[in-house]
């Protein structure tokens, strides 16, 4: 028994922010067009002051599973994968459940940045192997608030957003056929958020040397580690499922910034016209990224029943995942 998508859904919150709104607005010594040219963002959506990573994940929920044709209270568990919680305890899933008005189903959250959503993915695909169907696994992350907005190696490679899908038994071949996750913790430190732990809580001076904002010292290090993650992913996928690149139909990678992303298709030799880019627009949404890209691409129809679809993300903590699915054509909003 596989699990196959049965519905995607996604949401951005307010209106795009320019690269020039950005500069201005921080008073930033930098061009937009160097911006576009190494980093390849246009624009990104933040929240607004009220809203929390809660408010976005619920909204693509609910836009997931209005044309999933699953009733809400059906859902069994709730998988949210996520790296900006609304509070460090309890899980922001237990508040996605209260959002949606739903009682007594699991809510657990997967902190797994980049590759988050594979993760929740893979576990999510898991319970409904054992019978635990229907699962409503999503990806969401308010990064902006996370944000050193005087840091020019991140603050222009970050948006906010939300992606979900609805999971059910599958009643033919469709559906996740493989799935592989990874990590390797030399790379725990390469882009993390240093304060707020256990190992380090935030005091005043923390909070004043920005300890609870993203660090990200070598980018170049990160690169060269997603592009290594992602071979060796891709070589696992093809050795273990017996099937092909080349005979995947369409791709959902992590969307880190569009040189890499580029650079990771051009290693992998996929074709950019098969697999769904929306860096430009909306930069790296982390834990949704995959999520938002999925759901795009069943909107847009380039996703065909029956065809080979591959997800992958490789980052933070240098963990990856890569999934192989069935496509069987599933409800979007």
């Amino acid at each position: 028994m596989r699990a196959t998508v049965a519905g995607t859904g996604h949401y951005l919150p307010g209106s795009p922010v320019s690269n020039e709104e950005l500069i201005s607005r921080y008073g930033l010594r930098i061009k937009p067009f160097f911006i576009e040219r190494h980093i390849g963002a246009g624009t990104r959506h933040f929240a607004a002051p009220g809203q929390a990573t809660s408010d976005l994940a619920t909204e693509a929920a609910a836009r997931a599973m209005e044309p999933s044709g699953i009733p809400p209270c059906e859902i069994r568990r709730i998988i949210l994968a996520t790296v900006s919680g609304d509070l460090p305890t309890p899980a922001t899933a237990c508040i996605v459940q209260r959002k949606l008005g739903l009682r007594g189903t699991a809510a657990i959250d997967i902190i797994g940045a980049c590759s988050g959503f594979l993760q929740a993915l893979d576990i999510g695909s898991r319970c409904v192997q054992t019978g635990e169907a229907p699962v409503l696994v999503i990806g969401a992350d308010v990064r902006s608030r996370q944000l050193n907005f005087e840091d020019l190696r991140t603050v222009f490679l970050y948006g906010d957003g939300a992606g979900a899908v609805v999971l059910r038994a599958s009643e033919t071949d469709a559906g996740i056929w493989h799935s592989i996750l990874s990590a390797d913790g030399e790379g725990a430190e390469a882009v993390c958020v240093p304060g707020g732990g256990s190992r380090e809580p935030l005091t005043p001076e923390g909070l004043a040397a920005r300890r609870n904002m993203i660090s990200m010292p070598n980018g170049r290090l990160v690169a060269r580690a997603a592009r290594e993650g992602f071979r060796a992913l891709a070589a696992r996928l093809e050795t273990e499922s017996a099937v092909s690149l080349s005979d995947v139909g369409f791709f959902c990678m992590h969307q880190p910034n569009l040189f890499l992303l580029r650079d990771i298709l051009a290693d992998l030799e996929i074709p950019e016209e098969r697999c769904w880019v929306n860096f430009p627009r909306y930069a790296n949404t982390t834990s949704a990224s995959v999520a938002i890209a999925l759901s795009e691409a069943n909107a847009a129809g380039v996703l065909r029943a029956g065809e080979w679809v591959c997800l992958g993300a490789v980052g933070a903590g240098f963990a990856g995942g890569i999934q192989l699915m069935r496509w069987e054509g599933a409800g979007s909003r």
